[in-house]
């Protein structure tokens, strides 16, 4: 994929007459790549990974982790952390990659501390506004909490998602993470 992307841009440099036709080809492989990493995280879930692992084990790679140690890393996120119906396992495999692409490695590197709080926030607002809350006992509708309230609430699940709800939420987990890590190798251009 990535040497069909290089040809296209060598030849829109050379012969902008297929412009239009590599940025759609371009547009269309970056939209099936997003899809997949997404639909990689749900069907981890589907496999039987808690919350978290599917979302982390999906990106881990990236950060030179084998799948066993991002498995161990994010086991007990599942269920809302051990399934105490916190905040969503989802959500917490996020924190961790926010830590993993932009926290610090010092005390005093300040900056890549706060730059890794905001990543996080950015992400579980993203999430929060489409189910209403980051705590897996108020999304999923659980005794003792109040309902969350947000708009993928009230879409219909896919029939082969019904059986395991959560791995919706797993989807969108994944998605936001690749909007931020699509809109960091933008700004780094």
């Amino acid at each position: 994929m990535r040497d069909s992307v290089a040809v296209c841009l060598t030849i829109v440099g050379e012969m902008g007459r297929f412009n239009y036709f590599c940025s759609k080809m371009i547009e269309n492989m970056t939209e099936k790549q997003h899809y997949s990493t997404a639909t990689e995280a749900a069907d981890r879930f589907m496999q039987g990974y808690n919350c978290g692992q599917a979302v982390f084990t999906t990106f881990a790679e990236r950060y030179g982790l084998t799948k066993g140690q991002a498995m161990r890393i994010s086991a007990a996120f599942g269920g809302g952390i051990g399934r105490q119906r916190q905040t969503c396992g989802a959500v917490l495999a996020l924190s961790v990659l926010a830590g993993l692409e932009y926290g610090n490695e010092s005390p005093e590197d300040k900056a890549r501390m706060l730059e890794s709080f905001s990543a996080i926030r950015e992400m579980s607002e993203a999430f929060k506004a489409e189910y209403g809350s980051i705590v897996c006992g108020e999304i999923m509708g659980f005794p003792g909490f109040e309902k969350a309230d947000g708009p993928a609430q009230y879409q219909p699940i896919p029939e082969y998602y019904k059986a395991k709800p959560c791995a919706m939420k797993v989807k969108l987990a994944a998605e936001i993470f690749e909007r931020m890590l699509e809109k960091r190798e933008a700004t780094e251009k």
